[in-house]
């Protein structure tokens, strides 16, 4: 078996058949969400950051030839890509995402990082800020992103946070180093 089918098989979505019911009540329960949705007069926080959230996997794993998993990581690369950024994808890379809705303090920040060293192979930064309409996105090689960002501590946990500059240092100074890390690693949707 090769290393490749190695990892497909450790990495296999592990599901069983969906019952009619489940299926039935999955269907029923996205259509509600949608209704409330359209009908909100304000956004729910939370709700919307676990829309960008499954969005922004869902983005990536298109990005990168992949599925969506549910393990340490996000992303599984299936196929492999070639991103406009020059970095290459291989096949049974693991992407993990992180995707930013709000920002605060003219940064925008990527959280829950610290457990996530070396569990993939590459950090994927998705940034909507700036509306659906104006999505940015970095995917950066995990010893790069890990070596060279400078991160924000939680707690007892060093490496938490990762914040880059919401106006991308055009109208401010905030974290530049890190906001030069995310461009450099920008990739076009």
């Amino acid at each position: 078996m090769s290393v490749l089918d190695e990892l497909k098989q450790k990495y296999k979505i592990k599901t069983k058949p969906t019952p009619p019911d489940l299926l039935e009540t999955y269907v029923y329960l996205a259509e509600r969400q949608l209704e409330e949705c359209k009908a909100a007069t304000k956004v729910n926080p939370e709700i919307i950051k676990t829309m960008a959230g499954n969005e922004g996997e869902r983005i990536i794993a298109r990005l990168v030839n992949g599925k969506v998993v549910f393990r340490e990581f996000d992303v599984l690369s299936v196929d492999g890509a070639k991103l406009s950024n020059g970095i290459t994808i291989r096949e049974g890379d693991r992407i993990e995402v992180k995707t930013a809705i709000y920002r605060t303090s003219k940064k925008v920040t990527a959280y829950s990082l610290d457990s996530k060293q070396d569990e993939c192979d590459f950090v994927a930064l998705i940034d909507m800020t700036g509306g659906y309409t104006n999505t940015r996105i970095s995917i950066i090689p995990h010893d790069v992103f890990f070596e060279e960002g400078e991160f924000n501590k939680a707690k007892d946990k060093l490496k938490e946070r990762f914040s880059w500059s919401a106006s991308y240092n055009r109208d401010d100074d905030q974290k530049p180093i890190n906001t030069q890390l995310f461009e450099s690693y920008e990739v076009e949707i």
